[in-house]
């Protein structure tokens, strides 16, 4: 059983990160076992840690040479904001329901909002704007 942590302590994770893999592997011990991650604008929802971090790892997956710039992050401790922007060229086929297609040149910016009870992650909104670069023909 991993013990649990801070909003605080949280936020200084996800801030020291550098990308979606490291996010993940550190996902694990602050997650709930029963996480809700939600990404309204695609119609997904995901219940459970290890089915929320496998969808996470195959949209990570697409994602070929992605470029960070974190926005914004801030917290206290019942909520966490993260907002970012990835640069990336979409791999494959397992983002679902993005609007981006194999070999596309693409802008991710998402704003994360995550809730937290009893110092693990309860429940993550995604809010997302997805902008096509460029794209193969």
């Amino acid at each position: 059983m991993t013990q649990s942590c801070s909003a605080a302590e949280v936020t200084a994770v996800v801030s020291g990160l550098e990308g979606h893999q490291d996010f993940l592997l550190a996902a694990q011990s602050f997650y709930a076992q029963d996480i809700v991650w939600v990404a309204p604008a695609r119609g997904i929802r995901v219940v459970g840690r290890e089915a929320v971090i496998a969808h996470q790892q195959r949209e990570a997956a697409s994602m070929w040479n992605p470029e960070f710039t974190f926005l914004r992050r801030s917290n206290n401790e019942r909520q966490i904001i993260d907002e970012f922007a990835v640069r990336f060229v979409c791999t494959g086929n397992t983002i679902d329901s993005a609007p981006v297609r194999n070999g596309d040149l693409v802008e991710l910016k998402r704003l994360r909002i995550l809730e937290v009870q009893s110092g693990r992650v309860v429940h993550e909104t995604c809010i997302e704007n997805w902008t096509v670069l460029e794209t193969v023909e």
